[in-house]
């Protein structure tokens, strides 16, 4: 009987010890998991943000000014032009390029080309596999949609054209539970169940680190993104 009762101790002290060493393990690992989640996820963020960038740079260029709707830059991808010279010859060491075309040596010419097709050949590794339909669908949000306007600002008596692209982080950190990165990790369901609840609860810790991701503004001129 007393060996039986030792043994109970024993197993229930060994029961014990691994509930513990669980409890730190996982005290220690969640906030790290957290953060490589959303790391991930925002690379993603912007990245869109990026190539919605370089689309408002090549619209602007073109239009003069900014798109306030995705679908305005969805009809400029799909029937817009964009105005390019068109170089043939190459110009002496000896002459300027407006000698080399007066002696007709060289040639310049103004054509119109598929903004798509211009596009893609000036940023092949953007927009190898970009996708018109779902560009402006935030990452991991299950379909909902960055925020985007334009508008115009004065600055020292000069009209400034400005736009604003954002994603909320309630947006991109949807669903973090089934998050791969949660599922197929050593007892997942255990360790890190409840992550986006722990860090973007009413507790939430990360309030100064995590934030919306932000491209652009409608109060400064700056086309910068705030992740920068």
């Amino acid at each position: 009987m007393k060996r039986s009762g030792y043994i109970l101790i024993q197993v229930v002290l060994i029961v014990a010890i691994i509930v513990f060493a669980l409890l730190i393990y996982r005290s220690i690992m969640r906030p790290q998991k957290f953060t490589q989640i959303y790391e991930g996820r925002k690379t993603e963020v912007v990245n869109k943000l990026k190539t919605i960038r370089e689309m408002q740079a090549y619209y602007k260029n073109e239009k003069g000014s900014y798109a306030k709707t995705f679908d305005q830059l969805r009809d400029f991808w799909t029937n817009g032009t964009m105005t390019v010279v068109k170089k043939e010859g190459n110009v002496p060491d000896t002459l300027t390029e407006a000698e080399a075309l007066k002696l007709h040596i060289i040639s310049r010419d103004t054509i119109l080309v598929k903004a798509s097709e211009e596009i893609s050949k000036a940023k092949p590794d953007m927009f190898a596999n970009f996708d018109l339909n779902t560009f402006d669908i935030i990452p991991f949000s299950k379909g909902e949609k960055f925020t985007m306007d334009a508008d115009t600002i004065n600055r020292s008596g000069i009209k400034v054209y400005v736009y604003e692209v954002f994603a909320k982080k309630e947006q991109y950190l949807k669903d973090m539970d089934e998050d791969p990165r949660v599922r197929d990790a050593f007892m997942g369901s255990v360790l890190y169940s409840g992550l986006r609840e722990q860090f973007l609860g009413p507790n939430f810790d990360y309030r100064d680190n995590v934030t919306d991701i932000i491209l652009g503004s409608l109060t400064e001129p700056t086309t910068d993104g705030n992740w920068e």
